[in-house]
């Protein structure tokens, strides 16, 4: 059997073309007799066979890219199966691409977002060899907007401020990041979550069998932990554990409006 000879430039062309490795550009160029425009053909072909292989996959890593002005801000949430691929370069181009159609179209329906990159997706995820998923997109609009990006970008966040204090800003993200409050303050908590952590502390205080004076303060001292834990200004400032976010603000006469905290693998928190 004769080995179809290829010309090393028709290889390297075909891979600035696809980006895949020089030796599945070979076979390609060998399956069809070294034309570059079935080879491409050919390329879109088999990755699209491979692509379906993957999609049962778990996408448990992935980035958290974002896009933020003064006045408006984006996370979007990408998936893949390995930090690995979520470092790579093609990974990280096909987030920036969507993100970037998201901001020209004014687009934030995750649906339409999936099916307008469906045909790209598919072709990635031949060529990484992983499955791909784009997760979510959530955005904020206001006066003024901050954000915090972690470094390894599996969590982000951004926040609606009512002055413009960027450092500030950055800073409660990331504390929202790090300690990861449900809701800005009390008022925000639903009746529910509080009656049903009432019910629970009830139930374990009274297996102590206290009087009734102490059996009152034990619980209300629980729910106010509670309240304490999930609420952001409540709790304790990541830079500064003798003061809490609210003490913070207040004496910058900042308030927070709302904020998105994004994490890979983890729900969605949204105020």
């Amino acid at each position: 059997m004769i080995t179809l000879k290829i010309n090393i430039n028709k290889i390297k062309k075909l891979r600035n073309i696809t980006g895949i490795s020089i030796i599945e550009c070979k076979k390609a160029l060998v399956a069809t007799q070294g034309n570059i425009n079935n080879a491409i053909n050919y390329i879109r072909q088999y990755l699209t066979v491979e692509s379906i292989k993957k999609f049962n996959n778990e996408t448990k890593e992935g980035l958290i890219l974002d896009y933020v002005t003064k006045d408006f801000g984006i996370l979007l949430e990408i998936n893949c199966q390995t930090d690995f691929v979520a470092k790579s370069i093609n990974f990280i181009n096909f987030g920036n691409e969507i993100l970037n159609y998201i901001i020209k179209n004014n687009q934030q329906d995750i649906n339409i977002i999936q099916k307008v990159f469906n045909k790209k997706k598919i072709e990635l995820i031949g060529l990484l060899k992983e499955n791909i998923f784009i997760n979510q997109i959530h955005y904020i609009q206001g006066k003024f907007i901050g954000k915090y990006i972690h470094h390894n970008k599996n969590i982000g966040v951004i926040i609606k401020s009512n002055i413009n204090n960027q450092l500030l800003m950055k800073q409660i993200a990331m504390h929202i990041a790090m300690l990861k409050p449900e809701y800005i303050q009390e008022k925000n908590i639903p009746s529910d979550i509080l009656n049903q952590e009432y019910k629970l502390q009830k139930n374990i205080a009274m297996k102590k069998n206290k009087s009734p004076i102490i059996f009152k303060k034990i619980i209300e001292g629980r729910i106010k932990k509670f309240i304490n834990n999930i609420t952001l200004y409540n709790q304790k400032f990541l830079l500064d554990n003798n003061q809490t976010v609210f003490n913070i603000l207040k004496k910058n006469k900042m308030k927070i409006l709302n904020f998105v905290r994004l994490k890979i693998n983890e729900n969605i928190i949204k105020n």
